[in-house]
């Protein structure tokens, strides 16, 4: 989710996330694996369609693994360290559907391959429909939850799935059978504006999908500051965009009773929001992040972490103006 537009700065340094800290995390690296190659169809029946890709190169970020993206109904899948694969995720007898490949190698990820459009097998699918509008009717927060209810968009046999955003960035969401979704990791005290989006069982762009009227919900002040053993805070926050959708930032390493340099954790917040992907551990230097789908300028501030779960004041805040 994202932290809305008005929400003043100045309360950083009085509220506090209580979100639980993330198991894992990780930092990019500078050298992304190579694209795969001559990514293209191999075998078409009814229900599935099966794929093979020249491999590519590592990059810096460790082992290798593939995903392809059905672009047409927006269904992601880590296919592993293969170089073929039988795709049967939500495809449709008679359905035409547009994929592509990307290689992944720890957190740094390839230009996408050209885009693939197949058609299964079998009595073409009727035109898709247009859903309605969901419509919000519920929210409720806490001091870094939002839960949201809407009204199933029609006509409901034609919805494949919802996504909820805040601010334009997705937090929750899921299959057309649920109409309750909580996005977490918000920062206390702030004003998110939240949208709910309808997919169309062909398609996630287009004429295919449509977005409610946004709604703004304000999570709940912390009830807590740190602790007196919490790492200190990180100083001397800088970066900026470096295209493609990404931007570099750096910043003065926090220090902590707790446990080394090195060990410490760092969660870096995008408009208000815990952007889990892109944590660091120990490193504080040009760490890239991708602000998914933030709107320009995004506000970012890094928080540092101890093995304990305790957590330091935020770090200033850096306005990035593009990605």
């Amino acid at each position: 989710m994202r932290l809305a537009a008005g929400a003043a700065g100045a309360a950083l340094t009085a509220a506090w996330l209580l979100a639980p800290v993330p198991a894992s995390a990780g930092f990019r690296k500078a050298t992304p694996p190579s694209t795969p190659g001559n990514f293209h169809v191999t075998a078409i029946t009814t229900r599935s369609v099966s794929f093979a890709w020249n491999a590519s190169t590592p990059g810096s970020g460790g082992s290798l693994v593939y995903e392809i993206q059905n672009d047409t109904q927006g269904f992601i899948e880590n296919v592993g360290n293969v170089t073929s694969v039988t795709w049967t995720v939500g495809v449709q007898a008679g359905g035409t559907y547009s994929f592509h490949i990307i290689a992944v190698s720890g957190n740094q990820a390839s230009a996408p391959s050209p885009e693939v459009t197949v058609t299964l097998a079998g009595t073409p699918l009727p035109t898709p429909v247009q859903p309605a509008a969901p419509v919000i009717t519920a929210t409720s927060a806490t001091s870094d939850t939002i839960t949201v209810s809407w009204t199933e968009a029609t006509p409901a046999d034609e919805i494949n799935s919802f996504d909820v955003a805040v601010n334009g960035m997705g937090d929750g969401g899921g299959s057309a059978d649920s109409t309750t979704s909580t996005a977490t990791g918000l920062w206390p005290g702030f004003t998110y504006t939240i949208t709910v989006t309808a997919y169309s069982l062909n398609g996630t762009t287009g004429a295919l999908t449509t977005k409610s009227a946004p709604v703004t919900v304000t999570t709940a002040p912390a009830t807590t500051t740190p602790p007196p053993n919490a790492p200190t805070a990180p100083t001397g926050l800088t970066g900026g965009g470096d295209g493609g959708g990404e931007a570099i930032i750096s910043w003065n390493p926090s220090t902590s009773v707790n446990e080394p340099q090195s060990q410490i954790q760092y969660n870096i917040y995008i408009d208000g929001v815990l952007d889990v992907p892109d944590t660091s551990v120990g490193v504080t230097t040009d760490v890239y992040i991708f602000p998914h789908g933030a709107t320009v300028p995004a506000q970012v501030w890094v928080v540092a972490v101890d093995q304990f779960g305790n957590q330091s004041a935020p770090s200033n805040i850096l306005a990035l103006s593009g990605f």
